[in-house]
């Protein structure tokens, strides 16, 4: 009961169009979306109905297109979370067997989700130590792979959702697949923002999901990867549901997924890219998370919250890790908390390094610099009504 109270709030805001009574969304995912996106949503769809077949194809066309993915790649959609497409990803791409294995190279939770994954498939794998805080170098990478020929598949992170951190793909997969392995991307916290690019032929598998840059709704993950690569792993794959040979070779053959497909979440993903579209693309809806960005940071260090990482490091420009404040009267849960009463919800540390205690915020989904400046002043109110002199950390 003590936990239900807790949790109680009577809403005494205005949040996104479409949803009043419900707070903003500045997280890494799910993200606020339009009313276009909610509205969507509002029909029901036959899973073998020509008219939701075409729309599914058309979809995973313009993902592809989105990576400026050639004919040598296909999109792959997945009726799971993003964890679930990288399992199945991992599944057909990581090998097995004693002498054959992968290389984890990145920090924070996908790569912690990977770990996960290769343990419970019982597929050999490593990991590059080094400091969460810094990025994976691509002389780091080289060297580790010149000095261990028995790996096969190497696994990368653009943006660690625990703290922003930018990792230099384009270099690691160039490095990877010069050195002829096998290079898996993952883009979940980029596509749709960064310049996300296949036609360097460098990435053999990307994973991305619709409900974080590309603003749309849970319900179903992606991968494009190499045509080849899916014909010769029929049979390869630990799992029968997330053989992602089957799935693939199901989806290009009759258009229909595999069980009963989130056919909601598929619509709205199409509005998302034509809203996507419309924006003008990535770079431009990158500019408007930057912008939004920015006005945190300036804001939040007004009121002297400082973020974990190093002011010359390398992030993707639209999430942040806020160290937590040293001022005794603050503590996280009741300053998440009085903050969702406001109507923003934010982010905690957990598996976050460097922050204790911290919390991030992420500038992305259907929002701009005017929803900024309310949540500053929330964070504002908050601070007052907590009695917090000052959101700067200890030294």
């Amino acid at each position: 009961m003590a936990l239900a109270e807790e949790h109680k709030y009577a809403p005494s805001f205005n949040g996104p169009d479409g949803q009043e009574d419900m707070p903003w969304l500045l997280t890494a995912g799910p993200v606020t979306t339009s009313r276009d996106v909610k509205l969507a949503m509002l029909a029901d769809w036959s899973m073998r109905d020509t008219e939701f077949v075409s729309l599914t194809l058309g979809v995973t066309e313009q993902l592809l297109e989105l990576v400026d993915g050639s004919n040598e790649y296909d999109c792959i959609p997945l009726h799971l979370s993003g964890d679930a497409i990288l399992e199945s990803v991992l599944g057909a791409l990581s090998p097995a067997g004693r002498k054959r294995k992968t290389l984890i190279a990145a920090h924070g939770p996908h790569a912690a989700q990977a770990t996960h994954i290769l343990t419970h498939m019982k597929r050999p794998f490593v990991n590059i130590a080094g400091s969460p805080l810094r990025p994976v170098t691509a002389n780091r990478l080289a060297k580790v792979l010149e000095d261990d020929p028995d790996i096969t598949t190497v696994y990368l992170v653009e943006t660690d959702v625990s703290t922003g951190l930018l990792n230099p793909v384009e270099r690691l997969a160039a490095a990877a697949h010069e050195a002829g392995r096998k290079v898996v991307m993952d883009a979940r916290a980029s596509i749709g923002a960064r310049p996300v690019s296949l036609a360097a032929g460098t990435v053999d598998a990307a994973i991305g999901v619709p409900w974080a840059c590309i603003e749309s709704v849970p319900g179903f993950s992606f991968v494009m990867v190499r045509r080849t690569l899916m014909s010769e792993g029929m049979g390869k794959s630990p799992s029968a549901s997330l053989d992602l040979a089957e799935l693939w070779s199901g989806i290009h053959r009759t258009g229909w997924f595999p069980g009963t497909p989130p056919a909601h979440a598929i619509v709205a993903c199409g509005v998302a890219l034509r809203e996507l579209y419309l924006e003008g693309g990535p770079e431009m809806r990158c500019k408007r998370y930057q912008q939004n960005h920015l006005e945190l940071v300036q804001g939040m260090g007004r009121l002297g919250f400082a973020p974990a990482l190093a002011e010359n490091t390398a992030t993707c420009g639209y999430l942040t890790l806020f160290k937590a404040p040293a001022d005794q009267r603050y503590s996280q849960l009741p300053f998440m908390h009085r903050l969702r009463q406001m109507g923003f919800v934010i982010m905690d540390d957990e598996g976050c390094p460097g922050a204790g205690g911290g919390f991030r915020v992420a500038t992305i989904g259907a929002i701009d610099e005017a929803v900024m400046d309310q949540f500053l002043k929330a964070v504002e109110k908050v601070m007052r009504d907590l009695g917090i002199k000052s959101g700067a950390p200890g030294r």
